[in-house]
């Protein structure tokens, strides 16, 4: 694969893992924080095929304005270069677990979108972290269609996205991992995705969850039914859901400004 110029961003930070490198922003809070007080962190982690920018860019005017932000690319994404086999979530669930200790963030606030919403839980039930808070987007405690009742394969011809998506995600990764990266190798990836690499955890290991956690749901999601987060919101202790008329999946890029007004809302 050859190289492409990067795209327009500030050269990332990095991490070292043990199959790569993680590239991620830490962006300070946009207002000064009260005299003596400490901002929290929140981690935000992003879909498959997507990255922290693109992700949550739309967001951050709202979210970044109080919280210190730690933003990854997750591995195999963007600018992070390497993944565990598979891209097995818990496998980058725990390379990201070790990247928020360094950075201080692991008992600070925890979301995820779709796939970054499934490691942000896996990371929550295996004690990986010690979030404050988690909020869920868009995603599932199970990708397995005979548990969640879910009518559409998760691939990409049933994602609900705009003409030329395809074309534009891979300009997200293709720049940084070489020409080709995205159909030859992170495409690939996600299509082989399985209940026992992504998620499979029973509704029961929710109940354990003793932290608040606010769930942000489309009430069209193509992939992941009502029904299902709100058997989440259900058996979750300290649950507050919010499902967003007449939307579809992937709400942090159709409704940017009202996920975050919501986020900020639960994060005070």
């Amino acid at each position: 694969m050859t190289t492409e110029p990067k795209p327009a961003r500030a050269e990332p930070r990095t991490f070292v893992t043990d199959t790569g490198v993680i590239a991620y922003d830490l962006l300070e809070p946009l207002e000064a924080p009260v005299e003596g007080a400490k901002p929290q962190t929140l981690v935000l982690l992003h879909n498959f095929m997507s990255t922290g920018r693109s992700a949550w860019g739309a967001l951050l005017p709202v979210l970044n304005r109080t919280h210190r932000v730690l933003l990854p690319d997750l591995p195999g994404h963007g600018a992070s270069i390497g993944y565990p086999p598979g891209y097995h979530h818990w496998a980058i669930a725990r390379q990201l677990a070790a990247l928020m200790r360094a950075e201080d963030a692991e008992t600070g606030h925890l979301a995820g979108c779709s796939s970054g919403g499934m490691i942000a839980q896996l990371l929550v039930h295996h004690k990986m972290v010690q979030p404050a808070t988690l909020t869920l987007v868009s995603t599932t405690h199970s990708t397995n269609r005979a548990v969640t009742g879910a009518t559409n394969a998760l691939v990409p011809e049933n994602f609900q996205a705009g003409r030329k998506w395809m074309e534009a995600t891979a300009r997200l990764h293709d720049p940084w991992q070489g020409a080709g990266y995205y159909e030859d190798v992170l495409l690939p990836g996600f299509r082989a995705l399985r209940p026992h690499t992504a998620i499979d955890l029973p509704l029961d290991a929710l109940r354990a969850f003793n932290l608040p956690t606010c769930l942000i749901h489309g009430a069209r999601d193509e992939f992941f039914p009502v029904s299902l987060v709100e058997q989440m919101a259900a058996a979750l202790p300290h649950a507050e859901l919010h499902i967003i008329p007449q939307q579809t999946h992937a709400l942090i890029f159709r409704q940017p400004w009202q996920v975050a007004e919501i986020m900020a809302a639960f994060l005070k």
